[in-house]
C-alpha cells in the first residue's frame, strides 16, 4: 500500500479539504476495479493556464446531469497546497509507467486504487495517538467540513452563501454559485486562505 504519507494519500486529503468535495466522488469503490463515470480519472482534471487546475465529477451526489465542477488553487507559502499535491502525483505515476488518461487519480505505488474505507482507516491510524474514538474521529467526511468550518469562525469575511456556494450545499443559492466564474471563484479562496493563515 505505501506508506501513509505517500503522495496519492496526500494529494486525496489536499483535494478534498480544499474543494471540501465528498470522498466517495473522488475515490473508486473498490481497490481493483472502478466506475469510469464515478471516479476521478486524470482525463477529469484539466490544468490550466494560469496555474489553477478544475476538476470534472462526472456523477456528484447532487445528480446534476452535466456533473459538477471543482476549481482548484494555488495556496501560495504553504506545504498543503492542492496543487503542488497533484502535479507531484502526476509526476511520479509519470516516472514508474505511463499514465492513462483513463485510469483513476489517486492511484497507489502497488496499482490499487485509493478507496474511502482505507483511507479512513489510514486516518484512524495516523489520529490514534491524537484522538479519542469515542469522543472525537477524524474521517473522510471531516474533509468536507473543513473549509466551512474556517470560515465560519470570520463571519464577516464569508458571507452564508460564499460557504454554501463553495461546498456546493442544496440551496436556492447552489444554482447561482454553478455559474460563478473563475474570477469570482479565485475571489472566495482568497478569503479561505486568509483564514486559514489568520
Amino acid at each position: 500500500m505505501g506508506p501513509p504519507h505517500h503522495p496519492t494519500i496526500w494529494a486525496a486529503c489536499t483535494v478534498a479539504f480544499f474543494t471540501s468535495a465528498r470522498m466517495g466522488e473522488l475515490l473508486s469503490e473498490e481497490e481493483y476495479n472502478f466506475d469510469a463515470s464515478a471516479t476521478l480519472t486524470w482525463s477529469c482534471v484539466k490544468f490550466r493556464k494560469d496555474g489553477s487546475i478544475l476538476l470534472h465529477l462526472r456523477q456528484p451526489k447532487s445528480s446534476n446531469k452535466e456533473g459538477d465542477f471543482l476549481d482548484l488553487f494555488e495556496f501560495k507559502g504553504h506545504n498543503v497546497c492542492p496543487i503542488k499535491a497533484i502535479n507531484r502525483l502526476l509526476l511520479l505515476q509519470k516516472k514508474s509507467a505511463p499514465v492513462s488518461l483513463s485510469s483513476p487519480v489517486f492511484t497507489l505505488p502497488d496499482g490499487k486504487f485509493l478507496t474511502t474505507k482505507k483511507l479512513n482507516k489510514i486516518l484512524r491510524s495516523l489520529f490514534s495517538y491524537i484522538c479519542d474514538p469515542s469522543k472525537n474521529s477524524i474521517s473522510c467526511h471531516s474533509f468536507r467540513a473543513g473549509v466551512p468550518s474556517v470560515l465560519n469562525k470570520f463571519p464577516e469575511l464569508a458571507s452564508s452563501d460564499n460557504i454554501k456556494g463553495w461546498g456546493r450545499w442544496t440551496s436556492d443559492c447552489y444554482q447561482r454559485y454553478t455559474r460563478l466564474k473563475i474570477e469570482q471563484k479565485k475571489k472566495i479562496f482568497e478569503k479561505i486562505t486568509w483564514a486559514l493563515t489568520a
